[in-house]
């Protein structure tokens, strides 16, 4: 049993800043790519996106850089636009520079893509079963914002948060226990004249993803899976489980996907793997950064991490069953390149 997942910064940021002739052109590439890699890596379940946007010049209807795909559930998630944020800067540099008629409608932010046939659940749901899916038409998707301060519309201020899914796959077996699967979509903070060769900013910027670092292990992973541990109590106050609800579960597993902005060298690469997380995507090659949309790739910025290791997952198993995992180079619409990742879920019923 596996679970199948794609990643990737589609650079929606620059492409706004295209100008007006050649936009169309790199939002059919994009879309083309985004596409063909679902159908060449088989239509996993999850896909992570960074970097989406979406407009709507004056007159015109909201458009999407990501088009509908079939099969597939679209969740975008707008974290900054040039209506709730007072500071225009960033968006008075997209009109200059795309030449967008005053009035334009911006927002940036992430996105997920569930397939169909996925199950997805509230963070909270303890559904007994994935046949016991919320009827109710609407995503379950939870954001956790990693807010730094007031957005003066420049990189280094510009509000992160990271989104929170959750998914009930059934066990084998009559009365296997149902397994908990959370995946995370993330992109860190980074800062102008990062990488650089100024200690000072490199160092302020690892702190800064170090902050973010803990609100994802400690306020989310481990307040969940402290919970578990307690018995899965409301309010603090022990109770039983409802007719169409289990404790008895799975150790759940956690996946985190996205655009971490620092380098395998990096502390904040080191302190994750010393929690007992897996990089599932060891084949990175020359990296998964480029300087340019079609340029080859020179810097490692974006992961696939899985675990925890032991309680989730069977550690040599996982290891040799994830050796094909690779980064993809065959896109040309962005500066990041996708990942795919096949995680087989191994330990849990073994």
């Amino acid at each position: 049993m596996d679970f199948t997942i794609l990643n990737w910064n589609i650079g929606g940021a620059k492409y706004l800043e295209e100008k007006r002739d050649k936009r169309e052109a790199t939002r059919e590439q994009l879309n083309f790519e985004l596409r063909q890699l679902i159908s060449w890596y088989g239509r996993p379940q999850v896909v992570t996106l960074q970097e989406i946007v979406r407009y709507r010049e004056p007159g015109e209807d909201m458009k999407d850089l990501i088009d509908p795909i079939p099969g597939y559930r679209y969740h975008p998630f707008p974290l900054i636009d040039s209506d709730r944020l007072s500071s225009k800067a960033k968006w008075n540099k997209v009109k200059e520079n795309g030449g967008w008629d005053e009035g334009t409608f911006f927002a940036q932010g992430n996105a997920m893509l569930f397939r169909d046939d996925l199950p997805h659940f509230p963070v909270w749901d303890l559904s007994r079963s994935s046949k016991d899916v919320p009827t109710v038409e609407r995503h379950y998707v939870e954001q956790v914002n990693l807010e730094s301060g007031l957005y003066f519309g420049d990189r280094n201020t510009e509000p992160r948060a990271v989104l929170v899914a959750h998914f009930i796959l059934e066990s084998p077996g009559r009365k296997g226990k149902p397994l908990d699967i959370f995946v995370i979509n993330l992109h860190l903070t980074t800062l102008m004249m990062e990488r650089e060769g100024i200690p000072e900013i490199d160092l302020t910027a690892s702190r800064i993803r170090l902050r973010q670092l803990d609100v994802i292990f400690q306020g989310i992973i481990s307040r969940y899976n402290m919970w578990k541990r307690q018995g899965f109590p409301e309010r603090g106050k022990r109770r039983r489980p409802a007719k169409f609800q289990t404790f008895t579960r799975h150790e759940p597993v956690w996946i985190l996907a996205g655009d971490f902005n620092f380098t395998p060298a990096s502390v904040e690469y080191e302190s994750i793997m010393k929690m007992n997380f897996l990089d599932v995507v060891l084949k990175k090659g020359s990296g998964t950064k480029s300087s340019g949309p079609g340029n080859p790739p020179t810097l490692t910025l974006d992961y696939v991490l899985a675990g925890p290791n032991f309680l989730a997952f069977n550690p040599v198993i996982t290891g040799v069953e994830t050796l094909n995992n690779c980064v993809d180079i065959r896109t040309k619409g962005s500066d990041h390149y996708p990942l795919y990742a096949k995680i087989p879920l191994t330990l849990p019923w073994r």
